[in-house]
C-alpha cells in the first residue's frame, strides 16, 4: 500500500504533468511571429480613394483631390477631409498584434467573413489597395478585422465600426440653406393648390390674400418659415439636372426674400472714432447716436423636383449641385393649402339652439 507521502508525490507529478501539457499547446498556439501594420506598404497619406460599405449595402466613395477630399459620385462635392484623414490614421494605426481566431467558422461570429459584416473597406493608393472586413467590437473602441483573403482574424484598437458611417451626410457639411428665420422678409409658396404669399408683420410673417372678415390662421407658420429659411441635405446628387429629376415640371416651387447683414470695415477704427466724438459732446447733451445695422435685399428660389427612393430632389438658385432632402421638407409646401391658412369670418345673428325653432 502506498503511503500518504507516496501518493502526494505522484499527486504532484499528475499536475506537472497536465501544466506542461498546457504549456506545450498554449506555445504552439502562440508561436512567435512578426507584429505588421494591417496596411502592409501604405500609409494614411497615400491613400487617394477609400469605399466601404456596410451590410445592407449602402456604399461611400470618398476621393482624394487637389482641394482635398470629395464625393466623385456627386461631381466632387466637397466633404470633411479633417474626418476622412483622422479615420485613415486610425485605420494605418491598425495592426496584427491581437490574434483572435484562424478558423473560417467563426469569422461570421466576429462579423469579418465575406457576407458576415459590419463594414467592407477599400483602400487605394496609386497602384496598391487593400481590402479589410471590420465587424463587432471585442471592447470599447476596439473593432474585429481581417484582411481579405486571409484566414485570420484580429481585434484591432483605437476604431469602430460604427465610425465609417455609410450616411453620406454624415462626411460633409449638410446645411444646404440657412438663413436666419428673423431676417425672411417675404415668402411665397407654389404649389398644386395655387399660390400663397407671406410678408412680414413686426415679428412674424403673415397671409397677404385675406378677403374680408378672414383672419389670418397662422399654426402652419412655424412649420413653412422654418424649412424655407433652414434646409439639411441628405445627399448630394450632382452639378447636372438629369431628366430623372423632372424639375421642368416642379411639384413646389418656394421663392424667399431675406435682409441680409452689410459688414462694416474698420469696424474698430469707426467704434474709436465715435467715442472721441461721444467725449466731445458729453458736456452738452449727454446723448450718443448709436450706428444703425445696414442690410441687403437678398433672394432665392427652391425648386422641388422628383420624389426618389431616398428622398425628394431640390434645387436651390444660391446652390451649384442639386440633392436630396427629407419628405418633410418637401411636405411643408406641397400640402399646404388656403384652407390651412384662413379662418372663417364669424357669423352674426342669433344662435338657435338644438330643439328650437
Amino acid at each position: 500500500m502506498l503511503s500518504r507521502s507516496n501518493l502526494l508525490l505522484i499527486a504532484l507529478l499528475a499536475i506537472q504533468l497536465v501544466l506542461l501539457a498546457i504549456s506545450a499547446v498554449t506555445s504552439a498556439g502562440t508561436e512567435a511571429r512578426p507584429v505588421e501594420p494591417i496596411l502592409v506598404g501604405m500609409s494614411a497619406a497615400d491613400i487617394e480613394v477609400m469605399s466601404f460599405t456596410d451590410d445592407l449595402d449602402n456604399e461611400v466613395t470618398l476621393a482624394s483631390r487637389e482641394n482635398g477630399w470629395v464625393l466623385p459620385e456627386a461631381d466632387d462635392f466637397p466633404v470633411d477631409g479633417v474626418k476622412v484623414e483622422e479615420i485613415l490614421e486610425k485605420i494605418a494605426r491598425l495592426d496584427t498584434r491581437r490574434l483572435v481566431a484562424t478558423n473560417r467558422a467563426n469569422f461570421a461570429r466576429l462579423e469579418v467573413g465575406e457576407e458576415d459584416f459590419r463594414r467592407k473597406l477599400s483602400l487605394e493608393a496609386g497602384e496598391d489597395s487593400a481590402e479589410l472586413y471590420l465587424g463587432g467590437s471585442g471592447g470599447v473602441d476596439t473593432v474585429y478585422l481581417r484582411r481579405a483573403g486571409e484566414d485570420k482574424a484580429y481585434l484591432g484598437v483605437g476604431l469602430n465600426s460604427w465610425e465609417l458611417s455609410t450616411q453620406i451626410s454624415t462626411w460633409l457639411d449638410a446645411s444646404y440653406v440657412n438663413v436666419p428665420q428673423e431676417d425672411v422678409q417675404e415668402l411665397s409658396v407654389s404649389n398644386a393648390a395655387g399660390s400663397f404669399s407671406f410678408i412680414r408683420d413686426g415679428d412674424s410673417l403673415t397671409y397677404t390674400d385675406l378677403g374680408d372678415g378672414e383672419a389670418f390662421e397662422d399654426t402652419r407658420m412655424p412649420i413653412i418659415l422654418r424649412n424655407a429659411a433652414s434646409i439639411r441635405l441628405l445627399e448630394p446628387l450632382g452639378l447636372e439636372a438629369l431628366e430623372e429629376y423632372e424639375l421642368d415640371e416642379a411639384q413646389v416651387t418656394v421663392e424667399v426674400r431675406y435682409r441680409e447683414l452689410v459688414e462694416i470695415e474698420d469696424f474698430a477704427e469707426a467704434e474709436t472714432e465715435a467715442v472721441a466724438v461721444e467725449s466731445d459732446e458729453e458736456s452738452s447733451v449727454g446723448e450718443t447716436d448709436e450706428t444703425e445695422p445696414e442690410y441687403s435685399e437678398e433672394t432665392y428660389t427652391l425648386i422641388f423636383g422628383a420624389q426618389m427612393e431616398d428622398g425628394v430632389v431640390l434645387k436651390s438658385s444660391t446652390a451649384e449641385y442639386y440633392v436630396l432632402v427629407r419628405d418633410t421638407v418637401f411636405n411643408a409646401f406641397n400640402e399646404l393649402s388656403r384652407s390651412d391658412l384662413v379662418k372663417a369670418p364669424d357669423v352674426e345673428g342669433d344662435v338657435i339652439e338644438e330643439g328650437g325653432e
